[in-house]
């Protein structure tokens, strides 16, 4: 008999993800909240979502989770219900996007995972999945100089955060199923994102909001 895993389990990891988050991504309430503003539209993606941290935050909207992680998206779904519709697909693949349409689209903390080549790839992607008017913001560490790495701190919570997740027996067949890609770690300038979102066709571009090493940028599909 396979265990659920209970709401009250489900937003308590989800709420301690969001902790172990912020070392990782400097100022990262005030970002999100960037991303919610700019998320317009009746229709909103919550790309690469993870548990639902911008999720959470996007309470008008039809909102929908697209995330490749097993475990999260189990964490997801049990805290959220029918509120977030919560969708397994790979923006490593071409095709993910195939069928769906939105008025908003946001990632946050998550794009850096790609490579220059597979992110390039992934712009002109988001742009057709987007309905005319659309907007795309994406906020993540874009430096004008080398990123510093985090600390110690920050490492052993976040892989004290998985220990805990992993050993959860509600989460014992999603864990099962886990693979563990890896990230590119790839943190361009405001500057590269602008560009590659330009190439892809969007129009509207720019940065948002900044802050430090942190920024959102926003696009919009305006054919």
């Amino acid at each position: 008999m396979t265990t659920q895993l209970s709401f009250a389990d489900a937003d308590r990891l989800r709420l301690e993800w969001d902790a172990r988050q912020e070392p990782f991504l400097p100022h990262r309430d005030e970002a999100f909240a960037v991303l919610a503003d700019a998320a317009v539209g009746r229709r909103a993606l919550d790309l690469a979502g993870g548990t639902g941290s911008i999720a959470a935050r996007l309470v008008n909207a039809e909102v929908t989770l697209l995330d490749v992680d097993p475990v999260l998206l189990a964490i997801a779904r049990a805290a959220f219900g029918d509120r977030v519709a919560v969708v397994s697909a790979d923006l490593g693949t071409p095709g993910w996007g195939v069928g769906l349409e939105f008025d908003a689209v946001v990632a946050g903390t998550a794009l850096h995972c790609f490579g220059p080549d597979r992110l390039r790839a992934l712009y002109p992607e988001v742009h057709a999945v987007l309905a005319p008017g659309g907007v795309f913001a994406n906020a993540d560490r874009m430096p004008e100089g080398p990123v510093e790495v985090s600390g110690d701190d920050g490492l052993a919570g976040w892989h004290e955060w998985w220990a805990e997740a992993l050993a959860h027996p509600a989460l014992a067949e999603a864990a099962r199923d886990r693979v563990d890609g890896g990230s590119a770690d790839f943190y361009p300038p405001a500057s590269w994102h602008l560009d590659a979102l330009r190439e892809a066709g969007f129009g509207e571009v720019g940065v948002r909001w900044r802050r430090d090493g942190t920024a959102v940028v926003v696009a919009r599909r305006v054919d």
